[in-house]
């Protein structure tokens, strides 16, 4: 072996600490891992579960996140909010939202999907609705639980500003008292309606995504690539290749 151990102590000093700090990041991401996978396993467990149907606001009350109900309530579309416009399939459209009250007179709001911009909607919603006060009462589709606000980074939240008529975070108290119904009585969750309104019309719905990406071993694996990398390059320096002697004459 044409190789000799150098010691090189600054080297070792420098590379200890990067060590310790990948395989720490590595360890995190494990420990990650088996938390998503305790959230998946809870996830699919509830996704599972029939849809409870709900006609006051007791049964509603605590349900977690994309817990599947089916509410029953008068609907008013005549009071619906539409959120900022986004674009699918080319055309030009809102996420609309519009209070429903339970049996017990509490509101809850509930997101009906997208739909095409239309300066008409408002009427167009009524009649759809076959009714002259946009008042649909009944059982509505299969929706889930969602709780709403903003849930992002909180320095890119991008608020509300009710008095333009422009909405991008889910606010229940904030969307009643825009359209003149009590805060006091609304619900802090949302439900979003997992299939199509169809005696509204035109509504495609759009659920928050439940799906949770699970790419922590991934990152793990990465992790300790880049430590085992780091080992091995402190290994060559230490053995440097020996200068070959010229042959005797």
């Amino acid at each position: 072996m044409n190789r000799a151990f150098q010691p090189r102590p600054f080297l070792y000093m420098l590379a200890a600490p990067c060590f310790a700090l990948l395989c720490g990041l590595g360890v995190w991401q494990l420990q990650r891992l088996a938390w998503k996978n305790d959230l998946l396993a809870a996830q699919a467990a509830r996704e599972a579960t029939p849809a409870i149907d709900i006609d006051s606001s007791h049964a509603l009350v605590g349900l977690a996140d994309f817990t599947g109900v089916r509410l029953s309530g008068d609907l008013d579309l005549s009071r619906f909010v539409g959120f900022f416009g986004r674009t699918a399939n080319g055309r030009q459209g809102q996420d609309y939202y519009a209070p429903l009250t339970l049996a017990d007179q509490q509101i809850v709001w509930i997101k009906l999907g997208w739909r095409e911009t239309d300066p008409q909607i408002s009427a167009d919603t009524n009649t759809s609705a076959g009714t002259e006060t946009g008042l649909l009462s009944g059982t509505l589709p299969d929706g889930q639980v969602y709780w709403g606000g903003w849930r992002g980074n909180p320095r890119f939240d991008p608020g509300n500003q009710p008095e333009r008529d422009l909405w991008a975070v889910a606010d229940p108290a904030a969307l009643s008292a825009h359209v003149g119904l009590d805060p006091e009585q609304t619900l802090a969750q949302l439900v979003e309606l997992t299939e199509a309104l169809t005696a509204g019309g035109g509504f495609v719905p759009t659920p928050t995504g439940s799906e949770l990406r699970n790419p922590h071993l991934s990152y793990a694996v990465q992790w300790f690539s880049f430590a085992a990398l780091l080992v091995l390059f402190v290994a060559l320096l230490s053995f440097p290749r020996r200068p070959e002697k010229d042959p005797a004459p």
